[in-house]
């Protein structure tokens, strides 16, 4: 009895052992992340959001640029935008390989997975790893394409790091409305942020509306091409088709002909300028904030960067022009 008491009691503590060391570890690694919460903010605070911020709003503040049309804050903005989409404009190319076409499976294999169908494991943690990132990061607001708008927070979020802030209320501070026709301006590929992807290989170079136009020195807008404008971002996106040609006129700066025209216009402009949440949402750089609260981290410094030259600008007291074109108040 005796040894069997003692077994019973080195079992006990045993078991306390393994959860205080499993405490442990969840304390490391909060303590960890927290670490590298307070190396980026140090980082950030020194080298990029923050300064880029502070200039701007220097900028914003200096009277002497109220009447430019080009103000230089605006200039910024479309600068680090288009920087921000001319490095997603070549990601996920499909380059042809040399070794040939792949095989095709099987004709009964897809049959049969067809009749059948089992979860592969590879989607089920693909899954598993985009839902623990939007608990943290939050999640792209797909209603509105590509703009560079903050993240939505996840349904699911960590109640004990950050505020709640639900869907509804994320789309209630999004106001979007047509521009009118006196706010069309003139959109130069190269220059301008334009959000387009090429495609692949074949599109941009074998295609007759790609790199082959290049050699004509001609560019031409065809039927399901739709570009939209989108204010204050001053950010153009390309729809429905045509990214391999606006890709080929961003690489070369070349204007599109279209309808006769010698410059390149968007077919609808958006205007986004009354939306609340410019005023509402802030980041510096390590975490997006509502009303000053924390509400998920930022995965991207430059999105947070750009989204913070739009909130300095939106608050200014003099008008902010690009084009002639006012930025922060649309009466």
């Amino acid at each position: 009895m005796f040894i069997g008491h003692k077994l019973k009691k080195l079992r006990r503590e045993n078991l306390d052992l393994r959860e205080q060391c499993k405490s442990q570890k969840s304390r490391l690694a909060n303590l960890e992340a927290e670490v590298s919460a307070y190396e980026q903010k140090i980082e950030c605070s020194t080298t990029h959001v923050a300064p880029l911020v502070r200039m701007i709003e220097k900028l914003c503040a200096d009277s002497r640029y109220a009447e430019w049309d080009n103000h230089p804050a605006a200039m910024i903005l479309v600068q680090q935008t288009r920087a921000y989409f001319d490095t997603i404009m070549f990601q996920g190319l499909k380059i042809p390989e040399s070794t040939g076409l792949e095989e095709k499976p099987d004709r009964e294999v897809q049959n049969v997975s067809l009749v059948n169908p089992v979860p592969d494991q590879k989607i089920v943690e693909s899954r598993r790893k985009t839902e623990a990132w939007q608990k943290v990061y939050g999640r792209s607001y797909t209603d509105i394409g590509k703009l560079p708008f903050p993240p939505m927070q996840a349904d699911d979020f960590d109640s004990g790091k950050f505020v709640e802030f639900s869907s509804d209320e994320y789309k209630s501070m999004i106001i979007g409305v047509k521009a009118s026709e006196s706010e069309r301006i003139v959109i130069d590929p190269g220059i301008d942020a334009i959000c387009t992807e090429p495609w692949g290989y074949e599109r941009l170079t074998e295609d007759k509306r790609g790199l082959s136009r290049v050699m004509h020195d001609y560019w031409g807008k065809w039927d399901n091409m739709e570009y939209k404008f989108y204010w204050p971002f001053c950010l153009t996106t390309v729809g429905k088709a045509g990214n391999h040609s606006i890709a080929v006129a961003c690489l070369y700066h070349e204007s599109i002909l279209a309808c006769g025209e010698t410059n390149m216009y968007a077919d609808t402009y958006m205007d986004y300028r009354k939306s609340e949440i410019f005023h509402r949402v802030t980041s510096d750089g390590v975490y997006w904030f509502k009303d000053e609260k924390p509400y998920c981290m930022a995965s991207n410094r430059q999105k947070a960067a750009i989204w913070m030259i739009l909130h300095t600008i939106m608050g200014a007291e003099y008008p902010i022009k690009y084009k002639g074109i006012q930025l922060n108040e649309n009466e």
